[in-house]
């Protein structure tokens, strides 16, 4: 559902990209604000575990992890084997800090499916969270796994494995990457700073001025490509 900032210099984007879909409701005033709605829904239909679990996703959004934890256990003891909740609580422990719980979390959801592709991915941040880069990208991998075109887990894999210095699969992932959806900017900005992390400053500055050329406004791509230039003495 959230899609956080996808770049940094290799730092491992640390985020649940999760898609719920819900129903249309006739009372428009309820869709100003998504918990207003689910809350309203959730009153009304108290023994329906989906409500519940939404409301919790949209308390995360909020960072209120509490209220999250409340409403994703209540769907969870109306269906235990729902794997959606455990997403959401999962989210609201990873918000809190509790890395190893939110670990667990994501463990039961795949254990309901395990091609749970969001599990992964939200697993394999929690990991790179504590600085577990080799179970990371195990889990990042089984997310391509079950979904080859996620551009999101390719882009996460390639940052932890450019966290552990290992450029050269950072490179490839990005890559295959590219091919897959080559107007990505942030593909081509990761794929600049692996390029550069390698000595490759040119190739880097190719990539850099892709991204650019794609997403002109963002600042953290025009500053790395400047930087990047003043290193070859060219502007």
């Amino acid at each position: 559902m959230k899609r956080m900032k996808r770049y940094t210099e290799f730092a491992v984007l640390i985020a649940l990209i999760v898609t719920y879909g819900w129903a249309t409701y006739g009372r428009n005033f309820v869709w100003k604000d998504e918990i207003p709605l689910w809350s309203d829904t959730a009153k009304k239909s108290p023994r329906k575990p989906r409500p519940h679990n939404n409301l919790a996703v949209f308390y995360n959004t909020k960072k209120m992890s509490e209220q999250a934890i409340a409403e994703a256990s209540i769907a969870l003891s109306l269906k235990p084997d729902y794997a959606n909740p455990f997403i959401a609580i999962g989210q609201a422990y990873s918000d809190m800090g509790f890395f190893d719980m939110a670990i667990e979390s994501y463990k039961s959801a795949i254990r309901i499916e395990p091609d749970y592709r969001d599990a992964y991915v939200a697993m394999g941040n929690a990991y790179a969270s504590v600085g577990n880069m080799d179970m990371a990208i195990e889990a990042y991998k089984k997310a391509v796994y079950f979904r080859h075109d996620d551009i999101d887990a390719r882009i996460n894999l390639a940052a932890a494995y450019g966290t552990k210095g290992l450029a050269d699969q950072a490179i490839m992932v990005l890559l295959q990457a590219e091919s897959i959806e080559p107007d990505n900017p942030y593909i081509h900005f990761n794929l600049g700073v692996a390029l550069e992390k390698k000595g490759l400053l040119y190739d880097a500055i190719v990539e850099y001025k892709k991204a650019i050329s794609l997403k002109p406004d963002d600042r953290k791509i025009l500053d790395r490509y400047r930087l990047t230039a003043g290193k070859m003495g060219s502007g």
